[in-house]
């Protein structure tokens, strides 16, 4: 039987915690403490997880507004055929698919409290403005843009979240921020319902005012988000310093964080590795076809009502159920997926019912 090392004990000084920029001094195992487990995360899901969503929700209302202004008249006083209002979509998806990689990098690098909030107001901006257009050039120049600002945001919060949530608390997580585009699809009908009422005040019409409202408020909240997202857990002003040290630890332990922070850095040979996982491209496909479909319905839902004979305004309406159904569903399967563990057979009873839904559909 092999004597164990003796350490002494550490001395009062010893055993305090100093609070460095990114990381934080502890022990080389933290006691799994059930009732501060559950109120550190709780904490998070109050104060990190909101903002996230938030911000996920303006990124797709934003981006998918122009479906309900195409209802209220844009395409028709911007003189647009069918194919310049498609170019009009793809064109927002070029900047966005570009800037997806850079935006990561820049975020590790500036930091994550400041990265997001400033394009989130950059692209508050560019939707603002989009409220002003009167040619359809100066409509292609504002997609380009918000595509440019908004293609870092979702691979920029999933990101963050993983500075935050342990791994295994990270999925419910995510999908509760990506299921707020359900919401947003929901909320656009709504919101594009009352504003279109607007039509005519300050001689603009009703369409223009969606841009310009839904683009104040982003810029606003983007300019309050500097002051309510924290850099990391060990920035965060609602943890006390035993909670910040239990999370900190937590990370660790799980491996969502690297002890040492030098062996956290880009690695390309890394992003190689990626790729060659069929797991990876088999996600890829299925990811692509999902976003086909859900992009879909949120750019042309309202068009497709329309054509059925409905109203502009009725139509704005009539697309609000789908989405806030899809949101309770999207939840659902996250937590069956996270509680028992079955995440392709969660995604292969999804898509059977999206292939019934558009069976009934044609």
């Amino acid at each position: 039987m092999q004597s164990a090392e003796f350490t002494p004990p550490r001395s009062p000084v010893e055993k305090h915690v100093a609070f460095e920029p990114e990381s934080v001094a502890i022990s080389e195992s933290t006691v799994f403490e059930p009732v501060l487990e559950k109120r550190v995360w709780r904490k998070m899901d109050k104060w990190v997880l909101p903002i996230v969503s938030m911000f996920y929700f303006l990124s797709f209302l934003d981006r998918t507004n122009l479906g309900a202004a195409r209802v209220a008249g844009l395409q028709s006083d911007l003189r647009m055929t069918d194919k310049q209002y498609s170019i009009a979509l793809t064109l927002t998806y070029v900047p966005y698919i570009v800037a997806e990689l850079p935006s990561n990098l820049v975020l590790k690098a500036v930091g994550p409290n400041l990265m997001l909030p400033t394009m989130l107001t950059l692209w508050g901006v560019v939707t603002t403005l989009e409220g002003t257009v009167t040619t359809y050039q100066r409509l292609l120049v504002c997609r380009f843009f918000i595509g440019l600002f908004e293609g870092g945001v979702f691979p920029g919060l999933v990101l963050y979240l993983s500075y935050f949530y342990p791994r295994q608390q990270l999925q419910w997580r995510v999908s509760a921020f990506f299921s707020t585009a359900s919401i947003s699809g929901a909320f656009s009908g709504l919101l594009a319902f009352a504003i279109i009422n607007m039509d005519g005040i300050g001689r603009r019409p009703g369409w223009a005012w969606i841009f310009i409202l839904e683009g104040l408020f982003t810029f606003l909240f983007g300019l309050c988000s500097y002051f309510l997202l924290p850099r990391s857990p060990s920035h965060a002003r609602f943890l006390n310093e035993k909670e910040n040290i239990y999370v900190v630890e937590r990370l660790h332990e799980t491996g969502a964080t690297a002890r040492d922070e030098s062996a956290d850095g880009f690695n390309w040979r890394e992003v190689g590795q990626a790729f060659t996982l069929p797991q990876v491209w088999m996600l890829a496909v299925i990811l692509f076809f999902n976003g086909a479909i859900l992009q879909g319905l949120a750019y042309f839902a309202p068009s497709i009502v329309r054509t059925l004979g409905y109203t502009a305004a009725r139509a704005q309406l009539m697309s609000v159920p789908p989405f806030a159904t899809s949101y309770v569903v999207a939840m659902i399967a996250a937590y069956v997926s996270d509680r028992y563990h079955c995440r392709g057979f969660v995604t292969m009873f999804s898509s059977s019912l999206c292939v019934a839904g558009f069976a009934v559909f044609l």
